[in-house]
């Protein structure tokens, strides 16, 4: 069965992706295979799951590795609970990697790490989208790829005539530079049929859309009739495709009849992309949406370990989960990500726009809510920015044109500018593992 569930997922990543060897990141650098095991993530998932009856057989427990030599030593705490539990390490385990030039942060494909991705996506291809030529889609595909009409304006030259026309300049308590153009880059390059958005507040995001996809269909899910943090009067798309879920008319995102709407023929899940902005628990939600067949989601509220606004924003994200064996209540959260990482064709953090130190010369404080852009930040938990200003001399051509354009200072000084371009957490891009629907039919 797992052979089978392994085999399953390799064919998605293959279709989806071609040969993974062939992978390059943003700055052509090949995917790289670590060869040895890494005993960290198959020891902390066979010692916490073996104690869970619902994953009792989740791990093919045939260990043949006592002579290999682990990529990654065990910490010493764990290498203690190894004998307590006596697991085996299993050989078998081998870990692809991402790194970027002048990076200190490794991206690995599994989990118990600082920084995890799962195959590929168009997110580890943001910097050559954004510097490409804009285009206009005509056609919605699942893996993320569109072809360019050859037009002079760049997709991020696009982005920064719409976001210099944003309704609130400001946007305290909801997306900025990172986000929007991380939003408007995946709208834009999957451009669906609906995007379910689960979290308004200003209206900012439904603008961002809107401006990505103008024949697009938009839900708008929020249970406030007006934005928080005296933000002022909400942004409403006057357009008949977008559709406002609010105040009485809210649904939560989970309880919304997904698969009677696709019945009914007024969306198609292969089709819809969930964002999910509402600082609730987005893993809790995702279950209903793999039942729908639904398969594009983007998490906005994707905070390090320990961090976030609110307390479900600290125990409901994909980040933390999937690295979730040092936390107090571990073994609810490992099962958790455990069962995430399983059920994703793909997964992805979006980069920042630069990196970190550029903003060394601002006075603003790490933030208690964390992921904050400051210049002490190690960035072994961040992947790699989308431009190196601080090493290119085309890159600060670019975020200096880029800042100017909208008024804004590049080197974070005056702190409406470092309010703009904090990367204040990873929103992530997510290729849900779909449901088959004689399966889904059963639930």
């Amino acid at each position: 069965m797992i052979a089978a569930a392994a085999a399953l997922l390799l064919v998605l990543c293959g279709f989806y992706l071609g040969s993974i060897g062939s992978y390059q990141d943003n700055y052509g650098n090949s995917l790289n295979t670590i060869t040895g095991d890494d005993p960290t993530s198959t020891n902390l998932l066979k010692k916490i799951l073996e104690k869970s009856d619902d994953h009792s057989n989740a791990i093919d427990d045939h260990a043949d590795g006592a002579n290999d030599t682990p990529s990654t030593p065990v910490p010493p705490q764990i290498a203690a609970e190894q004998s307590t539990y006596n697991i085996a390490l299993s050989s078998s385990t081998k870990m692809k990697e991402m790194k970027w030039p002048n990076w200190l942060a490794v991206a690995r494909e599994g989990l118990f790490h600082p920084l995890v991705f799962k195959c590929d996506s168009f997110v580890h291809n943001i910097r050559n989208i954004v510097l490409a030529p804009a285009a206009d889609p005509t056609n919605f595909v699942t893996d993320g790829t569109t072809t360019t009409n050859g037009t002079a304006k760049t997709v991020l030259e696009e982005f920064i005539d719409i976001y210099k026309n944003r309704p609130d300049k400001v946007n305290m308590c909801g997306i900025r530079i990172n986000h929007a153009l991380a939003l408007f880059v995946t709208v834009h390059q999957l451009q669906p049929e609906l995007v379910v958005e689960s979290g308004v507040n200003a209206g900012l995001s439904t603008y961002i859309i809107r401006a990505a996809a103008p024949d697009t269909k938009i839900y708008a899910l929020d249970p406030e009739m007006e934005a928080i943090c005296n933000q002022g009067k909400r942004w409403i798309d006057t357009s008949d495709k977008t559709t406002y879920f609010t105040v009485e008319k809210f649904v939560d995102l989970a309880y919304h009849d997904w698969r009677a709407k696709f019945a009914e023929g007024t969306m198609d899940p292969e089709k819809t992309l969930i964002f999910i902005d509402d600082h609730l628990n987005a893993i809790e939600r995702l279950p209903a949406l793999i039942k729908a067949g639904i398969r594009h989601v983007v998490v906005e509220d994707n905070y390090k370990a320990w961090k976030g606004a609110t307390r479900p924003d600290k125990h409901g994200c994909p980040k933390q989960d999937f690295n979730a064996h040092n936390t107090p209540d571990k073994n609810a959260r490992v099962q958790d990500g455990t069962w995430l990482f399983n059920n994703l064709v793909s997964y992805a953090e979006f980069p920042p726009l630069v990196p970190p130190i550029m903003a060394k010369d601002s006075p603003e404080p790490l933030k208690k809510a964390g992921g904050f852009m400051v210049a002490a930040d190690d960035n072994l938990d961040i992947v790699g920015p989308v431009l190196r200003p601080d090493l290119d001399d085309d890159d600060i051509k670019i975020f200096k044109n880029f800042a100017k354009a909208l008024d804004l200072d590049p080197y974070m000084v005056e702190r409406n500018s470092y309010m703009q371009f904090i990367n204040y957490n990873q929103m992530c891009y997510l290729n849900l593992l779909p449901m088959p629907a004689h399966l889904s039919a059963k639930l």
